[in-house]
């Protein structure tokens, strides 16, 4: 029996030289990127086009007549007219690897004779290297295949371009997306019959560089070279070996007797082959010829460790499942999870390279055994009969013996449940991508998967964009993946933002230590919109210093940093309320507030809500500022319903299936910005509503200007000093630009400071020095007559004002010492001005009250008694008109003045029926007497035993001499306001 003809080895042999044999058998073609295209010997071909062979491959076709073959045997077979052993023999002759003779075949192409060809162009000549100008002009668009979708610069060692090479991705004719990689390099060749120098679309005949020269020249020489298979390759490598020097050639293994491989001599390499058989093939070429040029040292990576360690995602080495597919190169692990940090270890720890000959096998690595860990260093296991890969999660199927992938990659990260010490409503915390590549996390209560065989957790996923596989198993083998997963990691879960023990929750981070993992987890997006956008210095520069002297502003951003004060000092809700014409400049206030979170236009948010949207928004705000812009927009009908709930802290309790009371109702303690036009006595009028004084505690009123003329208000708005710029409006578009740049990096800074601030035994300190100063600010500025309400005011603006004192402490405003608690002071006098005094809101009302009755119905229900004060007379002239319902009479007092003028005053004697009943319906009768006793216009009897009753026994009218009970009431002293005394608010702050 005849010697078995090796077909694989003699193709193989033949690729690396398909340029000369398809040249050689169809003479009258091109190279064109890849392709030889030329005239099919076979056929009377007038040109060629039809006919190509692709010298990488050796895939020939004809497409005009379908003739098609996968290898250079069939090409030769092909065109000679010739059986495939025939073929074989002349084409190992051709190779010279055959000592038998010519067939008579090979001597005489037996083919049709083609059309007389057209002299061939000159072979193409490289200048190597590139003049340096030339790198400008090198391109990037390839005529077939359009631009490039990558390409890689091969550069010299002082950084010039030497050649480059082009990827595309395009689309095949049967729908299938490929890849094709083109080199150019510059010469003088001929294109479309004109010889021209420049960039060619070919690749150097030889001497190739290698990619990379330049970070090589960079490296010290002791440094190893870590040698891979292609550029992209080594493009993930370097990111693998942070300190290595990394490259390859181009062309692949076939290419290796091309490339100047010098540049490597003196040093150790190791060599990172693909995970495949070519891989192997290139180590045994490689070997001879690094040798030959001098290395040092030659080594190979040890491909076995990915197969048998995962890695974790702190860095450390996980043993368990771990694939490492075929082909895999170095970006293939970065895409797995590799980093320099795992590399680093291998290294340390010897198991990177493979032992050289004679080397003791290297010690294994130090692992987490049989655990995927995705957040910490604590194992977690995958349950029996199923296993995890990039691709996704795979579920051993009996019947096919074998694992079926039943979804992407779906990490468990850990066991979770409420951060409190009852350490309810546990869950599992996952995560994975969804179909558009974003990450997604997400929070399964564990009560889901026992009920409705854990329907609702698939809806959940499928929502939320897992991709499962379309079999009727796959749905079911994830859950018992979820169920069966065993982690020994646990996480806080914390659904609010705010103090949570010593640490602060936000969104997206949590400031300060904790006993435990924390996690601030929300199942919908969350409405707080933090962001960080410029410096603090940038802010301070842009933003904060146009403050001084700004006394609103300086309040609105010190209300801004309040907020995480309010529940740690035990203070109620604030809220404050700017109002004003428009135009005044009410919403820069909330803006420069809101600039201390994040951009103004996305953190500040609107009135115009449900109520059930409004505690959405105040609870996701929890212990920070929460910005309300244009009240104008909200119900008029259900406004004070909404100043209780903000200023109360939580929303409305609901019931559950079982009529329970839920305890899942939003909370909230924090500060909040308001503005409008109008007060929120104005707004609830307008409705027919009434305000409170509960209202009025929630929402601090205060006038949007502290100009007095229409002209300085006009110019100025909210405004003191514009800066040198023409008006407040100036100053606000300056504001609004500078905010739009600079924001969010304030209220971190500040937290931070305030953590420090609160450590071991320092917080209750704080918190007794903090109340100290809020209990000062109050007893500096109010009397002992001050109510209680006003007091209670008194503490908000304190904190507010001390807020930004500590802020301005902490090098975080840049103010000056004393401006902000100054601030806070003239805005507690212009509340305390608008409200009409220290009184309690209650009282002020029924004042009012009483004296629009008064007013109102002064002619109209009390008849006249001309008879003066001091006339014992109680006789009424009788043509008098008769009242149609009388409270009483008036008396008028005069008194003469010769100086001043004359003046009158009128004395009220009302029926003690009517007082009750009448002029004080609605209100408390005799505490309005009181309050009327106080302010001076009602005149109380005082008995024999020192005690006093607000009524008293006058002799009237067609009463005879009987003195009948009545209140008596001197319209002046009703009608009269108590001046408030001035104050001196120039305070003196430090710390």
């Amino acid at each position: 029996m005849g010697k078995k003809l090796d077909f694989k080895k003699i193709n193989s042999l033949a690729l690396a030289q398909a340029e000369s044999i398809v040249s050689h058998y169809a003479p009258d073609g091109k190279l064109n990127g890849r392709e030889w295209v030329a005239r099919n010997p076979n056929r009377n071909d007038s040109k060629a086009g039809s006919f190509s062979i692709n010298v990488d491959t050796g895939v020939w076709c004809d497409f005009a007549t379908d003739d098609k073959g996968g290898d250079l045997v069939s090409y030769v077979a092909y065109v000679l007219r010739i059986s495939q052993g025939d073929a074989f023999k002349t084409l190992a002759h051709y190779l010279g690897v055959s000592a038998e003779p010519l067939q008579e075949f090979e001597q005489v192409n037996t083919a049709v004779p083609t059309i007389p060809k057209s002299p061939k162009e000159p072979a193409f000549k490289a200048i190597f290297p590139p003049p340096p100008e030339a790198a400008k002009s090198c391109p990037v668009n390839f005529p077939q295949f359009g631009k490039a979708s990558h390409y890689w610069d091969y550069k010299s060692a002082s950084g010039d371009l030497l050649m480059r090479v082009c990827r595309f991705d395009r689309t095949t004719s049967a729908g299938e997306r490929a890849k094709e990689y083109r080199p150019v390099v510059y010469g003088i060749g001929t294109a479309k019959g004109k010889e021209r120098t420049g960039w060619h679309w070919r690749q150097l005949p030889n001497n190739r560089p290698l990619y990379g020269l330049d970070y090589l020249a960079a490296a010290p020489v002791s440094a190893p070279v870590i040698l891979v298979e292609g550029e992209k390759a080594c493009d993930a490598a370097r990111g693998l070996f942070n300190t290595y020097p990394c490259t390859t050639w181009s062309g692949g293994s076939k290419a290796i007797g091309k490339t100047d491989f010098s540049p490597l001599a003196g040093r150790d390499v190791w060599l990172w082959p693909d995970n495949d058989l070519a891989g192997d093939k290139t180590i045994d070429a490689l070997r001879p010829v690094l040798n030959a040029i001098g290395v040092k040292s030659f080594r190979v990576v040890d491909l076995n460790v990915f197969s048998r360690l995962s890695p974790g995602e702190s860095g450390q080495l996980i043993n368990g499942p771990a694939t490492w597919p075929e082909k895999a190169d170095a970006f293939d692990a970065v895409v797995m999870g590799w980093n320099a940090q795992h590399f680093a270890t291998l290294e340390t720890q010897g198991a990177l390279l493979q032992p050289m000959e004679g080397d003791a096998p290297a010690p294994a690595p130090d692992i987490t055994p049989n655990a995927e860990s995705v957040t910490s260093d604590k194992p977690s296991t995958i349950p029996y009969g199923f296993k995890v890969d990039d691709s996704g999660v795979w579920a051993y199927d009996a019947k096919a013996e074998k694992h079926r992938r039943i979804c992407s990659r779906l990490h468990v990260v850990a066991y979770c449940r409420d951060a409190n010490d009852a350490g309810d409503n546990w869950g599992i915390l996952v995560r994975f991508k969804n179909r558009d590549g974003k990450e997604k996390q997400l929070n399964f209560p564990l009560e889901l998967f026992g009920s409705d065989g854990g329907t609702e957790v698939t809806k959940r996923l499928l929502s939320m964009g897992l991709e499962y596989d379309a079999h009727r198993e796959s749905k079911r083998k994830v859950l018992e993946y979820l169920q069966g997963h065993k982690t020994q990691e646990r996480i806080g879960l914390v659904h609010k933002t705010g103090w949570h023990k010593s640490a602060f929750v936000l969104p997206d981070r949590i400031i300060g230590t904790t006993d435990e993992q924390l996690l601030f987890y929300s199942e919908g997006a969350t409405l707080c919109k933090l962001s960080e956008r410029g410096t603090l210095v940038e802010w301070q520069e842009n933003v904060s210093r146009y403050c001084v002297d700004n006394p609103l502003a300086l309040f609105a951003v010190s209300a801004a940093f309040s907020a995480p004060l309010v529940d740690l000092l035990g203070v109620e809700t604030m809220g404050f309320h700017f109002y004003g014409d428009s135009s005044w400049g009410k919403s820069t206030l909330l803006n420069i507030a809101c600039s201390v979170f994040g951009k103004p236009d996305d953190y500040k948010k609107a009135w115009r809500s449900t109520d059930n949207g409004m505690e959405s928004l105040a609870a996701s705000h929890s212990e920070m500022l929460l910005a309300l812009d244009e009240i104008n927009q909200f119900d008029p009908r259900k406004l004070g319903d909404a100043v209780y709930m903000l200023g109360n802290g939580s929303g409305k309790t609901r019931a559950n299936d079982r009529g329970g009371a839920r305890d899942d109702s939003h909370r909230w303690r924090f500060t909040f910005l308001s503005n409008g036009e109008k007060t929120l006595e104005q707004y609830m009028g307008e409705a027919g509503k009434t305000q409170t004084a509960g209202m009025e505690m929630r929402f601090l009123e205060i006038r949007a200007t502290l100009h007095d003329s229409e002209a300085d208000i006009k110019r100025m708005g909210v405004f003191n000093n514009a800066y040198g710029l023409m008006g407040g409006a100036v100053l606000t578009e300056l504001l609004k630009g500078a905010m739009g740049q600079y924001h969010g990096s304030a209220f971190p800074s500040f937290l931070n400071a305030l953590v420090r601030e609160l450590e071991g035994d320092k917080r209750g300190k704080f918190i007794a020095s903090m109340l100290s100063r809020l209990e000062k600010f109050g007893k500096e500025r109010l009397t002992d007559n001050a109510s209680g309400q006003v007091h209670r005011a008194a503490i908000k603006f304190a904190l507010v004002g001390w807020a930004g004192e500590l802020a301005t402490h902490w090098k975080i405003t840049g103010w000056q010492q004393g401006q902000a608690i100054s601030a806070a002071a003239i805005c507690f006098s212009t509340w305390r001005r608008a409200r009409g005094g220290d009184g309690n809101f209650e009282e002020r009302q029924m004042l009012e009250h009483i004296r629009q009755q008064f007013t109102k119905y002064g002619e109209s229900r009390f008849k006249r008694w001309d008879d003066p004060e001091e006339s014992k007379n109680a006789v009424i002239d009788s043509h008098v008109a008769i009242t149609a319902e009388c409270w009483g009479f008036r008396r008028e007092s005069r008194t003469k003045d010769y100086l001043e003028g004359d003046s009158s005053d009128v004395i009220f004697y009302v029926f003690k029926d009517a007082f009750k009943s009448d002029i004080c319906k609605g209100y408390d009768h005799n505490r309005i007497a009181k309050i009327l006793r106080t302010l001076g216009a009602l005149q109380p009897t005082i008995e024999g035993n020192g005690k006093e009753r607000m009524d008293r026994k006058e002799k009237l009218p067609k009463m005879g001499n009987k003195r009948v009970w009545c209140y008596k009431i001197t319209l002046s002293a009703l009608m009269a306001e108590k001046e408030e005394p001035e104050n001196n608010y120039q305070d003196a702050a430090g710390f």
